[in-house]
């Protein structure tokens, strides 16, 4: 992978360009007005383009980016905000201080969600094992600012781990957290901004039973999963 700024800009944006290049430990390349086309030409790479306030993934000759996007999370608080009701704060009953393990942030709409309920003292860990997908997430919860100063800073205060789940899980100290959450990625059908281009990147391990063993020994409370587990993970 390559990383490189977006046409306009390119000199204000070359900083944190160079910055996300040495995060992902990749080469940064000035854009020199190249189109996407001509790098891939050239690289034979991804491409990560950082514009203003976004970070784009482009798989290698593909069309559609991997970005950060709100998503669901921001219609679901809307939605919370009316009603007082969301499924995950009301299956895990999330509280104001609780601490929450996301073991499988992806976009990191749980994870908004949780931090929303447990308040600022409460602590929301997100786990993301592609160093990729970390860093853009991470960037866009940080950078995001098309919300309400309510939800911006739940985004802002989600802590990004990139990180293997059961590494960090086993490294864990017992009763560490009160809720240890799962969604296994892409089990139906994406059609969400930013998410389609995310399905090259994602890491697709599924659970494992000594990730749930590992799981239940940290959770003073629950582990709990967004879909039933699969007979290889009982």
């Amino acid at each position: 992978m390559i990383v490189t700024t977006a046409r306009k800009q390119a000199e204000k944006l070359k900083g944190v360009a160079m910055h996300c290049a040495q995060q992902l430990q990749v080469p940064f390349i000035e854009r020199e007005d190249r189109s996407l086309e001509t790098l891939f030409r050239e690289y034979k790479m991804d491409v990560l383009i950082v514009a203003k306030n976004k970070l784009a993934l482009y798989g290698l000759n593909e069309e559609t980016p991997f970005f950060y996007h709100p998503n669901s999370s921001l219609l679901r608080y809307k939605q919370w905000k009316q009603t007082r009701h969301d499924p995950l704060i009301e299956t895990a009953q999330l509280s104001e201080g609780d601490v929450v393990i996301d073991a499988s942030l992806g976009m990191g709409a749980d994870a908004v969600m949780a931090q929303l309920a447990v308040g600022k003292s409460g602590k929301v860990i997100g786990l993301e094992a592609d160093h990729r997908i970390a860093v853009i997430v991470a960037h866009g919860l940080q950078s995001w600012t098309d919300a309400d100063a309510f939800f911006i800073n739940a985004m802002r205060r989600v802590q990004v781990k990139q990180c293997d789940s059961l590494h960090f899980l086993k490294k864990a100290a017992d009763n560490s957290a009160d809720i240890v959450y799962f969604d296994p990625m892409f089990e139906t059908k994406i059609d969400s901004p930013g998410l389609a281009g995310m399905r090259k990147f994602a890491c697709y391990q599924p659970l494992s039973l000594e990730m749930v063993q590992e799981a239940k020994r940290v959770a003073r409370r629950a582990v709990v999963f967004k879909r039933p587990l699969s007979k290889s993970a009982i």
